[in-house]
Order: structure tokens, then sequence, then C-alpha cells
């Protein structure tokens, strides 16, 4: 992801913010959302644990609506000063907080320094409380236990992971990896399909692929894997005003729709897969699209009754839109910083690029498609220059991603996966459909 400090800045503040712009919230609601957000502890673009005042939070939402994502970006940046704290005081601390968990750090800060006349601010006691498990709540027991949660409506919250697949002949024999995407509402698979492998890259697609069909989510809740957690997604779901939830380490709980889904997954179609093998990705991948479209979408959930499709073909008005094509492949691309050099010059992965000479000396953001280095968009503090002209092209493809994509051979067929892929034929309307590939990032990205 780029390494523009003020870029991180807003990622940062965007996460903080990101319930309080549900634009389905009253100004009670969003004024209540607001204070308990300003009572949490969150993480600023240094990875420190920070609180934020209720005003703080109200000029931001004020500047993200005004300007969007780079509306959320500072003017110019601000260096934090840093605090430090004698340990024995930190020690005394805490044993006030044990003795009396009721006591604010407004109050500890206080009684220490009448008590030993040291200063320490209580924002850095918060901080500290909060790291080591002494926030009041815990002690005093307080901690609350969740029920059951189901989303209010389609595209309020979708749940993506990975699943190990089947072998597969084309990959040497290694497994195939399945990334799926679940409206959490009505339990309709958003998109979903086999890749070679866990990359950060296999997930956008997917994701884009899934946005392209069924509109953009307010949420995207994942755990804390390498494709989840990349700088490039984070700066991908900003743009499209989507936040991202991660789940906490070691705490399974909220996941529990997709591992049953992907027991289902094993138990009904895996298990077809598995009795004959298969030989490729696009052959796994058909078998894959009408098993979901045929079979899955259309029996009756036992939770909530109904089927995916029927629940969500009842309540996809409420889901925004997709953007149209070029707009979604300009926020997929990659970004990079780079110097622009005195020959009006960039590097980008060993690869040489003119770009507009008035640049020269300015630190530029290069955005990209990372399976086509060929083509470079420009830019200098959110102003569009043009494209970069190509100099020196030796690496035609990001080197985060896969060498190359194999070539399927001929489909074999499997009796059982067969007669629900006629039916899926059969059925299928106009439109992208999971067998398709991955939409190509040819966009053209519109000039500001």
């Amino acid at each position: 992801m780029s390494d523009d400090p003020c870029t991180r800045v807003a990622l940062a503040r965007w996460q903080v913010i990101a319930p309080a712009t549900d634009e389905r919230l009253s100004g009670a609601e969003r004024g209540l959302l607001v204070a308990e957000l300003a009572a949490r502890v969150h993480r600023d673009a240094h990875g420190k644990a920070r609180r934020y005042t209720q005003r703080t939070l109200y000029r931001w939402l004020a500047a993200w609506r005004a300007g969007g994502f780079d509306g959320l970006k500072p003017p110019r940046r601000r260096d934090a000063g840093t605090h430090r704290c004698d340990p024995v005081v930190l020690e005394l601390a805490a044993a006030l907080r044990k003795e009396a968990p009721a006591r604010s750090a407004a109050h500890i800060s206080e009684v220490i320094a009448r008590t030993r006349g040291q200063l320490v601010h209580p924002r850095l006691l918060q901080r500290f409380f909060a790291a080591n498990g002494l926030d009041r709540a815990r002690l005093e027991g307080r901690m609350r236990a969740y029920g059951r949660f189901e989303a209010d409506a389609c595209g309020d919250l979708w749940t993506a992971d990975a699943w190990d697949g089947p072998p597969v002949a084309e990959l040497a024999g290694r497994h195939a990896q399945l990334f799926s995407i679940i409206d959490d509402h009505s339990r309709l698979i958003c998109h979903g399909g086999f890749y070679p492998d866990v990359s950060e890259w296999s997930f956008q697609n997917c994701l884009r692929t899934g946005i392209a069909r069924r509109g953009v989510p307010r949420r995207l809740y994942v755990d804390n894997g390498a494709a989840f957690a990349s700088g490039q997604l984070k700066l991908i779901c900003a743009r499209l005003g989507v936040q991202i939830v991660h789940s906490r380490p070691y705490r399974p709980q909220g996941r529990g729709k997709k591992e049953r889904f992907y027991r289902t997954v094993a138990e009904q179609f895996a298990v077809e897969i598995d009795a004959d093998g298969v030989d490729s990705l696009a052959e796994l991948n058909r078998w894959w699209a009408s098993w979901v479209e045929q079979v899955y979408h259309h029996r009756a959930h036992c939770g909530t009754g109904q089927t995916p499709l029927a629940r969500w073909t009842a309540g996809a008005n409420q889901v925004f839109l997709a953007p149209d094509a070029a707009m979604l492949a300009a926020i997929f691309r990659w970004t990079a910083l780079r110097t622009v050099t005195k020959t009006a010059a960039v590097s980008l992965h060993g690869n040489s690029y003119t770009v507009d000479a008035s640049l020269v000396g300015y630190r530029v953001e290069l955005r990209y498609d990372p399976q086509d280095l060929s083509r470079i968009a420009v830019y200098h503090r959110d102003d569009y220059h043009g494209d970069a002209v190509p100099e020196r092209i030796g690496v035609h493809v990001d080197p985060k991603l896969a060498a190359g994509k194999p070539q399927p051979p001929p489909p074999t067929g499997i009796a059982y996966l067969q007669a629900v892929a006629a039916d899926h034929a059969a059925a299928c309307q106009d439109g992208l459909t999971y067998q398709q590939p991955p939409l190509p990032l040819d966009g053209q990205e519109t000039p500001r």
C-alpha cells in the first residue's frame, strides 16, 4: 500500500467513523453512536491507542461528507509528541484501579499528583489501562455477552473467508483455495471462486466480482489473514465507503455462519469432487457455480426459513448500487509512491517510466493494475497528471502475483455435478456468472 502519511491518517480516521456514516441513522441514533465511539480506544495511523472527542468525530464526519475519503486527509502533517512515564507511577496507577475499579483515569491522575507529586496525563493512563486489561467494565464484571447476531438488511454485512479446497491436477496436485463472500442477512453467496492461492489479489478479484454482481456492502467482516489485512484492501474499501471489521484473534464468535456454510460445502459439494478428482480450476469453478446457483441458493435455510435467493431478492433494493465498470476498475487499482527524478522518470518493480516534467522533484502516487504494469496513472495531491509513458518494461506483472495462469485442459465430467450444471445452464439469465473470469482492470480512469 501507499506509504503516504496523509493516506494512512485518512484510513485510520475512516476506520473510526465508518459505523456512523450509515445514512439510515437518525440524528439521535448517530449521536449515541458517536458518543460510544468517543468512549472507545482506537488505533491511530501509527498504531498507537487513542481516544477521540465527539467534537473531533463530528468534524471528521463533516469532512467525509464534503470530500469523501480524500476529505479525511489532513491538510498538513502534524507530529504528535511522545510521552513517557515512570514505571513506578504506572504500577501505582494499576494498584489504584484494582483497589477501586470505579476510579476514573482523571481521578487516579489527581490522586497521584496529590500524594506523589508527579503529573501524569489521564489519556496516558487510559491507554495504559486499556492495553493491560484494567478497564472498568472488565474489573467490575460488566463485560457484555452477545446472543445470536443477524444483520438487519441485505448488504449491511458481508462476511468473507478462505477455505482449503480439493487438489487440482493443473496445480500439480496442490489444493485450490476457495474465497467466498456471504451476505449475513440473506445467507446468499455474493460471490465465490476457487483460486490457485490465498493471495490478496485473489481475494480482491473475488470481492470486485461480488460488488459488480450484488452492489456495495456497508461492512465487510474478515479475519486477520494476510489477504484481508493488506493495506491495498483497506484503501480499496475506504474508496468504496465500506467499513472493514476484523475479528479479534482467538475469538471465533461472529464467524459461525461462515463455518457452517463451509461445513455444508464439504458435505455436499467437496465430497462429489473428491469422488473422481478435478483437472482444472476452470472445471472446478464450473461445478461450483452450478452448485451454488442451483442447489444452495434454492434450499431453505434453517435459520431464516427462506431460501437465500428469495430473501436476497426481497431486500436487494436496500443495497447500494455498484459503481460503473470504469470507476470500479479505478477503485481496485493498486498504489505506490515514487519521487520523480530530475529526468522526469519514475521506476516501479524495475520498470522505468517517463512522467510530466512539471512533477520533477515531487512525490507522486502511481495507480496501476498489478496484472498490467504497462499502464500507470500518475497522481499528485489527488490530481490526475496523465499516464506514465513506459521506457523500459522488464516486469509485466506485480511480483506479488502468481507467475502465470495455467491453461485448463478439456473438462472430464462428474455425474452428479453434470446434472446440476445442466440445470444451471438452462436457468442462467444474462449477466455475470461465477464461471466467468474476473473482470479485467481496463477501465479508463477519469482525470480530475
